[in-house]
């Protein structure tokens, strides 16, 4: 348990994820006083050791540290830069927590702000939802100053099992937005798998658990082959790209025999066509990503740079 010597703690924000999430600091015996303009969700912290705030710079004035669960960017940029928000009342030493999932330019802007008012900032945004955070399992993504980091740690470790410093302030949000860009263009591309076999005799739910079942949905890709091959620079063949092709044409093959389109497949398939045009077609399939470095000018990879 956290003893009654740590800072007062103020959570603005306690609405669906941020309860559960200032819920665990209560558990954990955090001096804790809670914000939010809807009256229905601080009613939660009645009869509880928790305080609720009157109005908002009534928490800043009393807080050391202060959360921030919000919507988006912009109630983070009412709360924080607004009229009576929390720039204008923050005191010198004030750590600023932000979960919002959030514009990194804005996150940065704010941190500026507070640096002048003597204010310290981290952007820490959550993954695992609602349930991770009553459990205590979110994965929290976190950009800042390292002395900023190690100061949040503890308090972040009591609603997470995962707690990362990614870099300098902002990159905690640009890793939360990178993520919520792969799960949901994922989500995409299974949809049009599932319909392509639908039409080609394969009920969806059993392909689904198929799926679950194969490299994708144990995180092959992610956890084995990019790590070893694409980030190495090291396209010796474990899958050729010549076969990678070969594949994705089967299977665009297929949707455009079921009538089923398909925007991503045929996507992917042309730029393993690019790559294939290349000469590359006996490298492992991976060496396909290096498409975008090339066309964003942004080397990723430890392969070598071309000259």
């Amino acid at each position: 348990m956290v003893s009654s010597t740590h800072p007062r703690v103020g959570f603005v924000g306690v609405g669906k994820l941020g309860r559960p999430m200032a819920q665990r600091l209560m558990e954990f015996g955090f001096d804790l006083i809670v914000f939010d303009t809807d009256d229905a969700a601080t009613s939660q912290f009645e009869r509880t050791s928790v305080s609720i705030a009157k109005s908002l710079e009534n928490l800043v004035m009393e807080c050391e540290i202060i959360c921030l669960c919000l919507p988006g960017p912009d109630e983070m940029k009412k709360v924080l830069l607004g009229q009576g928000g929390v720039e204008v009342n923050i005191r010198p030493g004030t750590l600023i927590i932000d979960h919002t999932t959030n514009s990194p330019a804005l996150v940065r802007e704010v941190e500026k702000r507070l640096k002048l008012r003597k204010a310290a900032m981290v952007d820490a945004p959550v993954s695992g939802g609602v349930e991770g955070a009553a459990k205590g399992s979110l994965t929290t993504l976190v950009g800042g100053d390292l002395v900023d980091f190690e100061r949040a740690r503890g308090l972040l470790e009591c609603f997470s099992n995962t707690v990362l410093h990614v870099g300098p302030i902002g990159t905690g949000t640009v890793a939360k937005l990178m993520n919520n860009l792969a799960a949901f263009a994922l989500d995409q591309v299974i949809a049009e798998c599932l319909t392509i076999g639908e039409s080609a005799g394969i009920e969806a739910n059993r392909l689904l658990q198929a799926l679950q079942q194969s490299a994708i949905g144990k995180g092959g890709n992610l956890h084995e082959r990019i790590p070893e091959t694409f980030m190495k620079g090291d396209f010796s063949p474990r899958f050729t790209l010549a076969g990678a092709h070969k594949d994705l044409h089967l299977a665009v093959e297929m949707a455009d025999e079921g009538e089923v389109p398909v925007k991503i497949a045929r996507n992917v398939l042309n730029e393993l066509k690019a790559a294939l045009s290349m000469g590359l077609g006996d490298r492992d399939a991976s060496i396909a990503m290096t498409l975008q470095e090339e066309r964003s000018g942004i080397h990723i990879s430890n392969r070598p740079v071309k000259k």
